[in-house]
Order: C-alpha cells, then sequence, then structure tokens
C-alpha cells in the first residue's frame, strides 16, 4: 500500500460508508491492516432491513451461526413451484422443483448487523473499528472523507453515495424492485424448506420462515412490467398462497441492481474510492441474490488493497461475477424472451437437486443439465432472443455501454 505520494502507508485510514453487510464485511477485512471507521445511516438498536433475509453461504459472516446472532432457520432446500398464471384458482403447479442449500440460513438480517458492528467496535479477533451509527452523511461530507482518509469504501446500496455526489446515477441501467415483511402464522410445513413461487411475470414470491410461527414474505419484479399497485399485488400473491396479509406499515421495499448495471470501471471511480456490494450494481440479476456477492466483494477488495493491487479491483471483481452474470441473462431470458411458463417449468425441472451455488455460480454445470434434455435444448436455441442474449453475454456487450469493460 502507498500513499498519493508513493510513500508507504503502515496503517491506512480507510472511511466505511454504509453498514450493513457489505460495510460492515469490509470493515472486517480492512481493520486486519487499517485504521477503519464504519458510518451507518441508522441506529443499528432500530435498523430496518428493506429486504434480503436469506443468506446461503452463512460461512461468510464471521458469528457464530446461532438465534442469539441472528441465525433462525437452517435452509435445506428451496422449493420452487411454478404456475401459469397469476389467475390460477386453487389449480396445482404446472411442476415443482428443489434448489438445495450447503449452509444457509433464513436469518434476522437487522440482528446479524448490529452483532457484526458489536464485535467490529469491541475488538474481537481483530482491532476494533470506530463504528459510528445514525449518522447521514451529505455530499458536502461525503468530499470532506474523500479528502480525509487514505480509503472510502462505499457501501451505501443502489444508488450509491459516490454516483450521487457526482451526479451520475443514470450510469445504473437497470433494477428489480421488491416489498417484503415478517408475518405470523403456522409455517411449520415449510420450516427448513422456503418456498420461492413462480407465475408467469418475471419476478416471483416468497416465503422465507424464520420460526414454525414467523416467516418473511415477500415478492419482486424483475421484468418491465410492473403492476399499478405494488401492495395490493404483493397482498394478493400472499393470498394465492395461502399465506398472512402482511400490515400496510411492516412492509418494506427495496430497489435491487439488476447485476451488472455499472459499468465496472466506475466501481473504482478516482484514486482511493471503491464501490462494494449493490453500490458497485452486483446483484443477481435472475434471483435478485446479493448479500452473499455483496459480503465477497467487500473481502476481496480489501485482499487487492492490501497487496497493492486496488487498481486491478474493476476488472478482477468483474471477472469473479461474470460466469453468474452470464447464467442469470440466460435465466431471466427464458421468461422474457419467450413468454412460455411451460418452458420456465422445463427448466427448472432441468436444475432440480441442484445447490444454490451452482445454479447461480457455475453455469456449466447448469448446461450440462440441459444438454440432456434434447427437446429442451432445441426450444432454447431456436429462440432468437436467447440465443441473442447469450451471445451477446460471452461477448462482453451488457446494458451500461453496449460493449463491456
Amino acid at each position: 500500500m502507498t500513499n498519493l505520494q508513493g510513500g508507504a502507508l503502515e496503517r491506512p485510514a480507510v472511511a466505511v460508508l454504509g453498514g450493513a453487510v457489505a460495510g460492515l464485511a469490509a470493515a472486517e477485512r480492512f481493520r486486519e491492516f487499517a485504521d477503519v471507521t464504519l458510518f451507518e445511516r441508522q441506529s443499528y438498536d432500530d435498523k430496518r432491513v428493506n429486504c434480503g433475509e436469506a443468506i446461503n453461504e452463512a460461512s461468510l459472516v464471521p458469528l457464530e451461526e446461532t438465534a442469539e446472532n441472528g441465525f433462525l432457520d437452517r435452509v435445506k432446500q428451496f422449493n420452487l413451484e411454478i404456475y401459469a398464471t397469476t389467475d390460477r384458482g386453487s389449480e396445482a403447479p404446472i411442476t415443482e422443483s428443489t434448489i438445495d442449500v450447503g449452509c444457509g440460513y433464513i436469518t434476522d438480517r437487522n440482528v446479524i448487523e448490529r452483532r457484526w458492528a458489536e464485535r467490529l467496535a469491541n475488538g474481537e479477533e481483530g482491532p476494533a473499528v470506530d463504528v459510528r451509527d445514525n449518522v447521514n452523511i451529505s455530499i458536502e461530507r461525503y468530499w470532506d472523507f474523500v479528502k480525509a482518509y487514505d480509503y472510502v469504501v462505499d457501501a451505501t446500496g443502489y444508488p450509491s453515495l459516490t454516483t450521487k455526489a457526482a451526479n451520475q446515477t443514470n450510469n445504473y441501467t437497470g433494477s428489480m424492485f421488491a416489498l417484503n415483511a415478517d408475518v405470523r402464522g403456522d409455517f411449520s410445513a415449510s420450516l427448513h424448506r422456503p418456498r420461492i413461487v413462480f407465475e408467469g411475470y418475471v419476478g416471483y414470491w416468497w416465503c422465507f420462515p424464520k420460526t414454525e410461527t414467523r416467516a418473511n414474505v415477500g415478492i419482486g419484479w424483475a421484468g418491465d412490467e410492473r403492476p399499478d399497485n405494488y401492495v395490493e399485488a404483493f397482498w394478493n400473491a400472499c393470498d394465492r398462497a395461502n399465506a398472512p396479509r402482511p400490515d400496510r406499515k411492516d412492509i418494506n421495499a427495496d430497489t435491487i441492481p439488476q447485476g451488472p448495471n455499472l459499468d465496472p470501471q466506475l466501481t473504482y471511480p478516482e484514486q482511493g474510492v471503491f464501490l462494494v456490494g449493490d453500490a458497485a450494481g452486483i446483484a443477481n440479476r435472475y434471483q435478485g441474490e446479493g448479500i452473499c456477492q455483496a459480503i465477497r466483494s467487500s473481502y476481496f477488495l480489501a485482499r487487492l488493497v492490501q497487496e497493492d493491487h486496488e487498481h486491478e479491483y474493476p476488472q478482477r471483481l468483474y471477472e469473479q461475477m461474470k460466469s453468474e452474470y452470464r447464467l442469470a441473462t440466460l435465466m431471466r431470458g427464458v421468461l422474457e424472451e419467450t413468454d412460455d411458463v411451460q418452458l420456465v417449468a422445463q427448466v427448472a425441472a432441468a436444475v432440480d437437486g441442484l445447490t444454490v451455488d451452482v445454479v447461480t455460480r457455475h453455469p456449466w454445470r447448469v448446461y450440462q443439465r440441459i444438454l440432456q434434455r434434447p427437446r429442451l435444448l432445441t426450444r432454447l436455441v431456436t429462440t432468437p432472443g436467447i440465443r441473442r442474449r447469450l451471445a451477446e453475454s460471452y461477448t462482453n456487450r451488457w446494458e451500461y455501454d453496449g460493449t463491456g469493460s
């Protein structure tokens, strides 16, 4: 590590902006070689999590996997239910399949984040971090941080504080929108096996039990077609799934990046400033997952900075995520390009029994399953839109500039 004058930095000063999982992960690794100050907009005692309560790789979080730390239901598999339409009455799904999970949990993410912040502030298993919650950072103050600190890690989410400060939020090219809330009821039948329901639109409804009597339910839309009334659409989906409707006051809303929806070069916009997690636009564009991706991006950045290779961060982060981007583009394209729920059901049957890690990060395992189903393969390769998406993703053409970086 070197300073702006080329001299060595013994322990650089690092400001981490944003105290959700991406910021906490950055503080966790940067504190090994730097003096870290973490700024969080909300109070950890009152923090509300907008979306994302499933953590599919719990080992990324440096906490014991206990209920006291927010790890509630150990997930064995996700159950996928595919229906033709939202106007389905009591008809059975076209198909059902499962996605296995290695070490995943449905969590109280606000508890995880509070306990992780306490771990950092108390200096558990490493130097203490100066954790400052309930701090709202203005644009003016942001620029002061850029001048005052050796490194600034922007984990403020989507769109990032960095792009707001530079008046460049339009550099993000696509997003998904989700609503979710915790509800009370009888969820014993789906404990350890959360439900994900597809109903003919580009998106899905979910029910993630935390205990036998409490679950997080939610709905997300990834395509261009969106409901006129999001809350009514959410409630109707709960009714169709025989799940309790959440109170309006308890519903959280979140906008999720359609990864990659930011030119990778903009994740390192200037000397000493880096974007991680949702701020870097790296959430999965097929199913919206972003927690593990955010944590990995922060750990990866810290290692590169410690090795004095921070200039490699944009391209190497993109290379790490590329397989996931490509597979998510193809999977999402099945619905967007064909509007054929039967085809979606065939793809779901093809990936039955694979793990979350394989389905999101290892495309060749999914392709092998499809190759074993000649009729499905023929339908996919004879659909022009799917062929185009596959070609574009393998030639690194994305929406942010059409050429890739």
